[in-house]
Formats: structure tokens, sequence, C-alpha cells
């Protein structure tokens, strides 16, 4: 694993000891056939790099680097974060990662708050697979 830089790359940052997120890490990793996303642990040098603290504390918020066309970045986080990262995939999935954006904000998040207080009861770190060579490829440390 080695650092790129933070001025060019889409970064998903997520908790490195989630049963769910390192699911979701896959998940996205298998979608983005373009190999647009990298993906960082908050607790990692990467996000450390990169990150102001006030993200980088709260293990429960997934958080995305996106890139637009001019190389400008924008922190994302939350539900915001996950659609927006399934939308850069250019899978099938972007749709209806779009479909739900047209929820409200505040419902998204609600819904991801609760999946996030309770995602270490349902998805043990223990229970992760190791990535395979071309997603370590992908992974920050």
């Amino acid at each position: 694993m080695s650092a790129v830089k933070p001025s060019n790359k889409a970064i998903v940052f997520f908790d490195g000891d989630c049963g769910l997120c390192s699911v979701s890490v896959r998940f996205l990793i298998k979608r983005d056939s373009r190999q647009h996303l990298y993906f960082a642990p908050l607790q990692g040098v990467t996000a450390q790099a990169i990150l102001p603290q006030q993200y980088r504390e709260s293990l429960r918020t997934m958080v995305y680097q996106r890139v637009s066309t001019d190389g400008q970045t924008t922190l994302l986080v939350r539900s915001e974060a996950v659609l927006l990262a399934l939308i850069d995939t250019g899978s099938a999935w972007r749709y209806l990662a779009q479909i739900a954006r047209l929820l409200p904000l505040s419902l998204r998040d609600w819904g991801y708050d609760r999946i996030a207080d309770n995602r270490k009861i349902f998805f043990k770190a223990a229970a992760c697979k190791l990535p395979s060579r071309a997603e370590h490829a992908r992974i920050l440390p």
C-alpha cells in the first residue's frame, strides 16, 4: 500500500475495525470497474494526513473525499458519502443512489445513523475477509 496524492484521488474513508464497513468497501470495489475509488481506514495514516480531526474522531461516519472534474475536493459524510460513492462507481447502482438522494438529507442521515449505531452487533470485525490482491492495491494505509 502506498500513499496517493489527495488532490487527485477519490477516497472513501471507513472504520477499519467494522465488519459492515469492510463489506461495504468490497461492494464498492467490485462495482467500481473504472477503478476510480480508493479506500482508507479512518484510523490510518492517509486519513491522518488528509482529514481534519473532527472527521477522524467519529468512526461511525463514512467520509468520502470527492474530486470534481476541475480538481476541487469536497468532503462528504454519512448518507451523502455512501450515495455519491455509489454514483461515482458508474455501475447500475448509481440509479438507485440517485433515487435515494431525492429523500430529505435528514431522513437519509437518520437511517444511516440507525445502521451505524448497530453495525458492530450484526457485522463482527473478526468475520472480515482479507482483501484480494486487486482490492489491496486500492486500499491505502
